[in-house]
This record gives C-alpha cells, structure tokens and sequence, in this order.
C-alpha cells in the first residue's frame, strides 16, 4: 500500500527482509574454523560422491588369458591293445577362470594324429578328464623329450589359445614304450 504525501506515517509499507545480510557478508560473519568446517565437509562430500560414480561406472576388468589361466597334464597312458595302431591318453585340465575346451591337435606334426576331444565348458576351479587316442606312424622319428605332446584349445571372452600338453619323463618312457609296442607288430 502507497501512502499520499499528507498522510505522513499513518500507513507505512514495509519491504521485509530487505535488510537481511547477503550470502557474502553472512560467510564473512562466519568464524574462520565454521568456514574451514564447512568447506572441509563440502568438499569430502563432493570427493566421495565422484569417486562412488567412478567406481559404479568402472568396465569390470577383462577376463585372463585363457592359457594362462588353465593347466593341462598327462595323468595316464595307456599301452595298445593287441594289434591296435593306437593308445591311450588320459589328460586332466583345470583353469582358474571359465572356459571352453574346443578342441585338441598334436604337438608334433606328422607322428600323432589325435581323435577329437567333445566342446566342454570348464567352470572356474572345476577339472575335467579326457581320455583320447593316439594314431602312431611307425616311419616317423619319435618327439624329443620336452616338447609339447599334444595342445588343448581353450577359449574364453578374451581370446582363443593352445595349452600345452608336456609328458614327464616317466610318461615319455610309457610313450616310448607304446609306441615300440605298435610299430613292432
């Protein structure tokens, strides 16, 4: 309401809160330890919820290498059957994380033909046996002691690799034996 000038403080308008202080002056009437509190706790604040977002948001981090993560052994050789060109092998995988056994090849290309192994998935932590069998060709030199008798493949998110399958020395002496056994007959 707006007074006439002859009406001199009958009805006075009032403008409330106009002279409340502005942010500015209210922080500078602060004392200096609420201010550092304040800001303190703003900023943990702050710090904590763009490291939670970080952190929420975050790819998880890609699965390990598939070979890597599985080893594979020779638990068994089987020595042939009669007149049998072939033998044995019990081979027991295990891996750290998932995977998918696809297949297996020999190691020495040319003295082994291998028969194929069945798609199994490999849970992490879990074993698997396989038995296969082993083709001979007698004309062909043996493998030298060390080298990869036979390679699993396995695979996984990341990729797809062969493990490796070396015999002990023991099982390279049964190897040996087998195979002198089929190429005699």
């Amino acid at each position: 309401m707006v007074t006439q000038p002859g009406d001199q403080g009958r009805d006075v308008v009032e403008n409330v809160g106009a002279d409340r202080p502005l942010l500015g002056e209210r922080w500078r009437a602060l004392s200096r330890r609420a201010r550092m509190t304040i800001a303190v706790s703003s900023g943990s604040v702050a710090l904590g919820a763009v490291l939670g977002y970080v952190a929420a948001t975050r790819p998880p981090p890609p699965p390990p290498d598939p070979v890597a993560a599985t080893t594979v052994r020779i638990t068994g050789v089987q020595m042939p059957q009669g007149s049998s060109l072939d033998f044995g092998v019990t081979i027991r995988i295990a891996s750290a994380s998932a995977v998918t056994l696809t297949g297996s090849r020999q190691g020495y290309d040319g003295f082994l033909q291998t028969r194929p192994v069945p798609v199994a998935v490999l849970p992490p932590g879990r074993a698997l046996v396989l038995h296969t069998r082993l083709n001979v060709y007698c004309q062909l030199p043996l493998p030298p002691p060390g080298t990869p008798l036979l390679f699993v493949t396995v695979r996984n998110d990341r990729r797809e690799g062969r493990a490796p399958v070396v015999p002990t020395a023991a099982q390279t002496a049964a190897i040996d034996d087998a195979v002198q056994r089929i190429c005699v007959h």
